[in-house]
């Protein structure tokens, strides 16, 4: 657990109350930004329990706590050697709170504080049973959305690393539009989030904790994680938009096979990630070796082996299989009458080619080339889309699409658009761009060196200029504030907190991207003048 801090007496008295003279509330071990957990000692059983009860100075609506009671109870149902079990769900004296076994060790979190970096062979020793938990949790329907260093415990007596807090887990199959993200609330912790998790995507998948797992996994073999910054909203940024770093370019002991399995996991797409925690076991395992028979419990061992020793897949050589060299002919005649031959044999493919190519069934590829995920409405269902992100869809022969997509931001301004194509054939590529039918837009994407706070203006000075409703903190590194309306004059507006200073970056339609219709502005301190 981690280091104990104080709590407040009422807190203390009051779980007492809830739980009932069989059990005696001891201690607050630790706090988060969402629970409490109390040490507890179980008189009947005569055994030390960890309770987690939810903060009492947090909002939470009679909807949350339902929720978080119906997941936790779901979550007591698995039932895997790594991960700490729920013994019982409870709500009294305007608590609500769940009780498990108490762990005597430290989370992963407190040992790389400790130590650094881990050897490959002890980061994978934790982090293949966590992956098999991870997939014993999702194939019974449950997500995590908050793995990190502090939730992996490490439970000295029984030499064992333990996945905790499913306690704001939530169910698969349930219904997102009730989901607590629907309140504002992003759960997660920002240096461990996925892309899709950051943008408040309601419909995460099982990729969302495998990204999550790659971060830690990255921070145990390099020292730190893949991304860093002086704000939550910046570390968010990066992890939308930045290309992860490779472990073993960070610290050159990580086996390039290690390192590029973490890449995958922080892919940006979760379709380009690994489809399951068991997939990543395999990726991890030794199947190089002789074929024999391994529980999951001797997977990090295996692992070991074969990253430790640096095995690599040898490469399959393209050739007649019994070694024979076959020799090209230096007969020009010969090499003629083969010429003549392939084209007869091309020809009538090519033409069938050609014939299947115009009676094929038509097909739809939409790509999203904007900074934030776009809403996409097409055949009477809607599909989210990240950043850089595609779909393709097959189309009814001889039918109309009809699609409308729309940019999924609280800033700026309604950006989206409506396509019409009367009888589609072949692939028909659409995009979410800057450039829709009507009109052109552009996100500014702001750094702020100025020490100081910034509130924007779009388009200041002119028709149409609009605050931002934002504000820039200070070391932002270009953060985005939403999509407006561009023009060749349009201009951005930074105004220091205050101290009526500001600085403006006119005439920019020219140096907006395009597509994507991004442009970085660099506020600095000596930019700010004081207005009249």
């Amino acid at each position: 657990m981690s280091a104990p801090t104080s709590a407040p007496e009422g807190t203390l008295a009051k779980l007492g109350r809830a739980l009932g003279p069989k059990y005696e509330v001891r201690r607050v071990v630790g706090s988060g930004g969402f629970a409490e957990v109390y040490e507890v000692w179980d008189k009947d059983l005569e055994r030390r329990l960890a309770v987690k009860v939810l903060r009492p100075d947090v909002a939470w609506t009679g909807g949350m706590i339902e929720r978080f009671q119906r997941e936790t109870r779901a979550a007591a149902r698995l039932e895997h050697p790594n991960i700490l079990p729920i013994h019982f769900v409870g709500e009294g004296e305007g608590l609500a709170y769940y009780a498990m076994p108490f762990v005597d060790g430290m989370s992963s979190g407190e040992l790389l504080k400790r130590s650094g970096a881990l050897p490959p062979e002890r980061a994978l020793a934790i982090i293949i049973p966590i992956l098999d938990a991870l997939d014993h949790a999702h194939k019974a329907g449950l997500l995590h959305r908050d793995i990190k260093p502090d939730n992996i415990m490490l439970d000295v007596a029984r030499g064992r690393p333990l996945l905790v807090d499913f306690g704001i887990a939530r169910r698969l199959d349930s219904d997102a539009s009730a989901g607590l993200t629907q309140t504002g609330l992003v759960i997660g912790t920002p240096h461990y989030m996925s892309p899709e998790q950051a943008l408040g995507d309601p419909n995460l998948g099982p990729a969302s904790d495998l990204y999550s797992l790659g971060a830690v996994l990255f921070q145990m073999v390099t020292g730190a994680p893949p991304f860093d910054g002086e704000s939550s909203q910046q570390i968010v940024g990066k992890h939308i938009a930045d290309p992860p770093p490779a472990a073993h370019d960070v610290n050159p002991d990580v086996p390039r096979e290690l390192s590029d399995v973490i890449l995958r996991l922080l892919a940006k797409q979760p379709r380009e990630r690994f489809a399951s925690a068991g997939e990543v076991i395999a990726a991890l395992e030794s199947d190089r070796q002789p074929s024999t028979v391994r529980s999951r419990a001797s997977a990090a061992q295996a692992a070991t082996q074969l990253l430790v020793s640096g095995a690599t897949e040898k490469r399959r050589t393209v050739g007649p299989s019994d070694g024979r060299t076959v020799k090209r002919s230096d007969n020009p005649t010969v090499r003629r009458r083969l010429g003549w031959v392939v084209l007869a044999i091309a020809l009538p493919v090519l033409a069938l080619a050609a014939g299947a190519m115009f009676f094929r069934q038509p097909q739809l590829v939409f790509e999203n080339r904007l900074t934030d995920m776009v809403a996409v409405q097409v055949g009477g269902e809607e599909r989210r889309i990240l950043p850089g992100g595609s779909f393709a869809l097959k189309l009814e022969r001889g039918r109309r699409l009809d699609l409308s997509w729309q940019l999924v931001s609280r800033l700026g301004v309604s950006l989206g658009d409506t396509i019409g194509i009367a009888n589609p054939r072949g692939t028909t590529r659409l995009a979410a761009t800057a450039r829709p039918a009507h009109g052109a837009f552009f996100e500014p994407l702001i750094t702020n060196e100025t020490g100081e706070p910034l509130s924007i203006t779009v388009n200041a000075g002119l028709a149409g200029s609009q605050r931002c409703g934002c504000t820039v903190p200070p070391g932002a590194v270009r953060m985005a504030i939403g999509y407006y309306p561009l023009f060749e004059n349009s201009t951005v507006r930074a105004e220091a907190g205050g101290g009526g200073r500001s600085a403006t970056f006119k005439d920019l339609g020219p140096q907006v991207d395009a597509t994507r219709g991004i442009v970085g502005l660099l506020f600095k301190e000596n930019d700010l003048r004081t207005t009249h």
